[in-house]
């Protein structure tokens, strides 16, 4: 053989193994790689390869499907994606093997929830737990789905739900335990639905918001003031004995002793009380107050001790008695 055509075949293996070599990658490039488009928006993802033997590219989606002979490019292109499995995955044909390449989209079709609100009972009570409960309607993916509880600023709870696979929009409930305390009496309640969609997702992550929601906490009158009070009048004197009591529902208040004509009872701004007008022996005693409401019963007790008259005077008819020897003594010295 010839020098030069032993030179010409040498060349010609070694470019047929070199273009076998790099033929045999599958070589699909989709840009950009993860999508997430809020549905009924536009998309366009671009799909090549950079190797040379192609015969087609292409896209095998149920919206839009592309199909580009000759091409080392194809792009899906959608105006409105209105279809929550489209599942478009590139295809690429070539002359030599790997024959076909395909490569699925990581696409992602999110939408936001419908409406988000609080489902709670009428109220609660004190130390027992009650469930309240976020509704999310019409929201997809799960999978990226994020609610949260919270009492004010403080957040009560999280769910989510990276096990759901489904494409399509759910409905959630999601139930949160909560025991209330006396101060949680007021208290306002929100629902968020988040979607934390991860790359190529709106920043910041897209949520929504239930309206807020107070439940009132109902729970047995505790007194405000001791509940044994001992106090004392001055015959033919005036006082006035209080009680008050926080609870919810507002307690009513009774008083529990004997009557009489010169004793008033006042209830006003939850506040009771006994009003005795010229105190006599007769109203020493004790006074029980009964402070209820369907849950419970707080009492307070208060002695009132009615000090006589009989005391006074004697003070001021030994005072005058002493003035008076005093004087005598005076006049004796002067005379």
């Amino acid at each position: 053989m010839e020098p030069g055509n032993l030179i010409t075949c040498v060349l010609a293996l070694l470019f047929s193994t070199t273009e076998s070599v790099s033929s045999a990658v599958c070589d699909v490039n989709i840009d950009p790689s993860r999508v997430v488009v809020r549905f009924g928006d536009p998309v366009t993802v671009n799909c090549s390869t950079t190797r040379e033997d192609v015969l087609e590219a292409g896209w095998e989606a149920s919206v839009s499907p592309v199909n580009e002979p000759n091409s080392k490019i194809a792009v899906w292109n959608v105006s409105s994606l209105t279809v929550w499995d489209a599942e478009p995955k590139c295809f690429i044909n070539y002359m030599n093997e790997p024959r076909q390449c395909v490569e699925k989209l990581d696409l992602v079709i999110y939408k936001y929830p419908e409406s988000v609100s609080l489902i709670a009972p009428d109220f609660m009570k004190i130390g027992e737990e009650s469930n309240i409960t976020c509704q999310v309607l019409d929201v997809a993916p799960a999978r990226y789905l994020s609610v949260k509880l919270y009492k004010g600023d403080e957040q009560l709870g999280n769910r989510s739900f990276t096990h759901n696979s489904t494409r399509f929009p759910v409905n959630e409930s999601i139930p949160f335990p909560v025991t209330p305390t006396r101060a949680d009496n007021g208290a306002e309640y929100t629902c968020v639905a988040e979607l934390q969609l991860g790359p190529g997702g709106p920043k910041p992550n897209p949520e929504k918001r239930s309206p807020p929601l107070k439940i009132p906490v109902f729970y047995k009158p505790s007194l405000l003031s001791a509940a044994e009070e001992n106090v004392e009048v001055r015959e033919g004197g005036s006082i006035v004995l209080n009680c008050s009591a926080d609870g919810n529902p507002a307690p009513t208040y009774e008083w529990k002793y004997p009557k009489a004509d010169n004793v008033q009872e006042i209830t006003k701004d939850g506040v009771s009380t006994v009003n005795i007008t010229r105190a006599s022996s007769s109203n020493a005693r004790v006074y029980e107050c009964h402070a209820k409401n369907t849950y419970g019963v707080a009492m307070k007790n208060i002695t009132l001790t009615v000090k006589g008259r009989s005391h006074w005077i004697g003070i001021g008819v030994l005072s005058v008695a002493v003035i008076t020897v005093i004087v005598l003594i005076y006049r004796q010295i002067k005379a």
